[in-house]
């Protein structure tokens, strides 16, 4: 009998099934292969949400002391210029270091990057220990100022009465804040006639 011919069918038969398994598996085997990476994909993504969830949950567990540096900033330096509340204040820590306070004289702000700087002229009068304390505060009050210069004279009742002249610098954060300004608008209108006038108080 010639086994030939079954030999064959069968060499046919096996070929035909090894292409029939690869047939079916190799897509298979793709969809598997692209559902991993899927996979590596979405953990990736959750990782980094993840990441940023902790990032929100800090920031809202960190925002009322954020509110309240905010806040102690825009006291430091202002978002307009508020001369008359700048003049109580200078006036206020006159009146806590036992000086008289003879004058102030505002200048006009003038813009400096990010900021505007106010150029401020005060007198005062009173013993030694009055003016340093004086000088003490205003280096320390709530909104910030730089002392340019300090000027010392014997006062209108000579010694042990002096007389302080101080130039200082006091900020906000209205670039506009110089002539024909709209405060805290900073947006520049027409320019304004004439500068600050020297206030004196009580007068």
């Amino acid at each position: 009998m010639n086994k030939k011919p079954a030999l064959i069918a069968a060499l046919v038969g096996a070929v035909l099934s090894v292409v029939l398994v690869v047939a079916l598996i190799t897509p298979k085997a793709g969809q598997v292969r692209a559902k991993q990476k899927e996979i590596v994909t979405a953990q990736q993504d959750q990782a980094s949400l993840q990441a940023q969830l902790e990032q929100l949950q800090a920031a809202a567990k960190d925002a009322p002391k954020d509110r309240k540096r905010l806040s102690v900033l825009k006291a430091q330096v202002p978002p307009t210029a508020d001369l008359p509340g700048l003049i109580r204040l200078l006036n206020t820590t006159a009146d806590r270091s036992g000086v008289d306070f003879q004058t102030v004289s505002p200048g006009q702000p003038s813009a400096s990057g990010t900021y505007s700087v106010i150029p401020v002229q005060v007198t005062v009068v009173g013993g030694f220990f009055a003016v340093d304390q004086y000088l003490y505060l205003l280096e320390t009050l709530p909104r910030v100022s730089k002392v340019i210069s300090v000027v010392l004279a014997p006062g209108p009742s000579g010694a042990p009465q002096l007389s302080m002249n101080i130039t200082a610098d006091f900020f906000t954060t209205d670039t506009s804040a110089g002539p024909g300004s709209v405060p805290g608008g900073n947006q520049p209108v027409a320019p304004a006639p004439s500068p600050a006038p020297t206030t004196t108080p009580g007068g």
